[in-house]
């Protein structure tokens, strides 16, 4: 799967960037058909935005979580995708 990082401006380190590819990369084990995924950083005044986009078969699944740090961010979001991506392939194997 292909992940593209994209955030608006600030500073991203190396050591942060591999935990986005480990943790969005590890969706594939929940749903082998995703095509790739962006994610995007959003850091607000107050809080971090992560939000990810997943590409899969006819569809664009997306989440977007906000917390008081970026890890934190990916983390509740990549669990909101795990529950997307459950109940898509619950649809689509109901529907084939």
């Amino acid at each position: 799967m292909n992940i593209r990082i994209e955030h608006n401006g600030h500073e991203m380190n190396d050591q942060f960037e591999e935990q986005i590819q480990i943790k969005v990369g590890k969706l594939e084990n929940h749903y082998n058909g995703i095509v790739d995924a962006i994610v995007f950083l959003h850091k607000e005044r107050e809080s971090r935005e992560v939000e990810i986009k997943l590409n899969v078969k006819d569809e664009t699944l997306f989440v977007k979580e906000s917390s008081d740090s970026f890890l934190n961010a990916l983390e509740d979001s990549v669990k909101s995708m795990q529950i997307r991506l459950k109940k898509y392939k619950e649809r689509s194997q109901k529907n084939n």
